[in-house]
């Protein structure tokens, strides 16, 4: 304590400042602040993160996105092949997602006119001039189920690991969605770890949850109702950026499946990325012309259902802080498995 003197000669017992977050709690069993609570970032996660929508990067496209704190470019050749580089030209640091072109199977630099292939390799020079032994910064991408995953590691270190492929057979055609966010990518997967905000948040009855881990995966399987019907929920993370959500209607022979991407673009904002489609069993063995017409309005409508589901969320995601010790409740055991997996991505 410190004792000063008022001006009416009274003691006053003021308390030192301590460098802590909170003081100790006063006669009203209240936690007092000394300079308050803050978003704060986390480091960007390893792992594989959507860069762009497969079907969006045409045969001779140039697009550069924001990831991970810095520009990358994308671009599709004209045989089809998508690849994701760094923005610098090796010559003169020309940033090729201003001004360059795709020809044929190079990407060519606005600046000297210097070409690359596809391996990155420096492949001719304008007028002659000698080829210079110099290469682009290749990316590891992936590209699979509509989506152009990069590679992120903070080793710069390849990748240990894959984003399987999807069955696909006798789901409907798929419907899109961007969001640019505050906060963090990791509350995307984080959600799925729990069950209580599906009750209070969405409105889901008589929630049940079990998780498994395996490595970069994790799986949650919960079991409700949603609209009086019976549901069978499967959560696969792959990693904090790739999570894919598999809703089993059993009465009505239907699945609807979410992919659900998040990628960290800055410290405090995200690009949150979704790819909707359904399987009905007695659609499924129908012609693949007719699958896509009777499928239509009906992925229309579930897709405007999850969107609307899904926004709940936002509100909550862009406004909440990341605490490294939360103060969980009971029955809040796949949070605590869920946090302790997440660590091998930083």
């Amino acid at each position: 304590m410190v004792i000063v003197m008022c001006e009416n000669n009274h003691e006053q017992r003021v308390r030192k400042s301590i460098p802590v977050k909170y003081l100790s709690e006063n006669e009203n069993n209240q936690f007092n602040s000394v300079n308050g609570i803050n978003m704060a970032p986390l480091p960007y996660p390893n792992g594989w993160f959507a860069a762009y929508f497969s079907h969006k990067l045409k045969k001779g496209k140039i697009i550069r996105v924001p990831y991970c704190g810095q520009d990358i470019v994308l671009y599709r050749t004209m045989s089809g092949v998508a690849c994701a580089i760094d923005p610098y030209c090796p010559h003169l640091g020309a940033h090729l997602g201003y001004g360059a072109s795709v020809v044929g199977e190079e990407i060519v630099c606005p600046f000297h006119g210097l070409s690359f292939g596809s391996d990155g390799y420096c492949s001719r020079a304008p007028e002659g001039a000698a080829v210079p032994k110099i290469a682009l910064t290749k990316r590891y991408l992936h590209e699979i189920d509509g989506v152009l995953f990069v590679w992120s590691n903070d080793k710069n270190t390849p990748p240990d690991w894959m984003p399987p492929a999807l069955n696909t057979a006798g789901f409907s055609q798929n419907r899109y969605e961007t969001y640019q966010l505050r906060g963090l990518c990791q509350d995307m997967t984080e959600n799925s770890a729990d069950p209580a905000h599906f009750s209070y948040l969405h409105g889901l009855k008589e929630v049940s949850t079990s998780c498994e881990q395996d490595g970069y995966k994790i799986t949650y399987s919960m079991k409700a109702k949603v609209f009086g019907q019976p549901v069978h929920m499967v959560m696969k993370c792959y990693g904090l950026g790739y999570a894919v959500g598999e809703a089993s209607f059993s009465r009505l022979g239907l699945t609807a499946r979410t992919q659900a991407l998040g990628t960290q673009t800055e410290p405090l904002s995200w690009t949150f990325r979704m790819i909707d489609s359904i399987r009905i069993n007695r659609i499924a063995g129908l012609p693949r012309y007719m699958q896509k017409i009777v499928y239509a309005p009906l992925i229309f409508f579930i897709h405007r259902w999850f969107v609307e589901t899904v926004k709940e969320d936002f509100i909550v995601w862009q406004n909440r802080k990341y605490l490294h010790k939360p103060g969980l409740i009971p029955g809040e055991n796949n949070m605590a498995v869920y946090r302790r997996w997440v660590k091998q991505f930083y």
